[in-house]
């Protein structure tokens, strides 16, 4: 695809892989991402209260959201998206493919999401993991408490995560059990490990290469302008 198809594109990149996911393109701009991975926005809202999944379920069947408005489903629906692009890039991607479609998402974006905007984040998001004393691969890394760990003041985010880590679960698992995003409980967990709150279960399986190579941009779109500083703060 080249850099002026690209710009006006429509339809899906699917990544295979562990977990792999989807992004959907609507006139070149991302209007939804997604994967098995990561929570999505239903399971980032209903977490905060606000709609019962009852209440959710009845949105999707009529179209409507209820009392929740469209500037906080926009909010939700861009978490769950950086969310899922990052998930995708820290997994194992075997193969990509773009299929021109109209995407048909039950929970996009009202505005979409420059690609570059979004590679950047994403890459950026994976080097500040790595920089991390105790970087934790969130789709492998399966995570017990260490002794006397309950006994400390915990932050609230903490006690949730701590008390999901029983020795089966990766920080993907945790996140999913907690409703919040993969990447802010893998960095919270990661910080918990340096503070020997975490331990992680010895794994048997060879190392996985996802957190270790950099996300270089695409040729067609590295001549772009880069964004302002303030615009790739999170």
């Amino acid at each position: 695809m080249t850099g002026r198809e690209a710009a006006n594109a429509s339809g899906t990149f699917h990544f295979s892989g562990n977990p792999g996911g989807e992004i959907h393109l609507r006139d070149g701009g991302v209007v939804c991402a997604q994967s098995a991975g990561s929570p999505g926005p239903d399971a980032l809202l209903l977490r905060t209260g606000r709609i019962s999944e009852s209440e959710w379920a009845a949105a999707l069947a009529t179209g409507t959201r209820g009392g929740i408005g469209a500037t906080e489903l926009h909010v939700v629906a861009m978490m769950a998206a950086h969310d899922a692009a990052f998930t995708i890039a820290a997994g194992d991607v075997d193969d990509c493919a773009f299929i021109p479609e109209a995407p048909g998402v039950a929970f996009a974006m009202s505005v979409p999401i420059d690609p570059v905007q979004l590679l950047r984040e994403t890459s950026r998001r994976i080097t500040s993991l790595l920089a991390m004393e105790h970087p934790l691969r969130p789709h492998r890394d399966r995570l017990t408490s260490t002794r006397g760990s309950r006994l400390r003041v915990l932050s609230p985010l903490r006690a949730e995560i701590l008390s999901h880590a029983t020795g089966g679960p990766t920080a993907r698992d945790i996140a999913f059990a907690s409703g919040r995003g993969v990447y802010p409980v893998t960095v919270e967990a990661s910080r918990m490990a340096a503070d020997g709150l975490l331990t992680v279960v010895t794994d048997t399986s060879p190392p996985s290469p996802e957190l270790g190579v950099d996300i270089p941009l695409p040729r067609s779109l590295r001549s772009r302008p880069r964004l302002d500083p303030d615009e790739e703060k999170p």
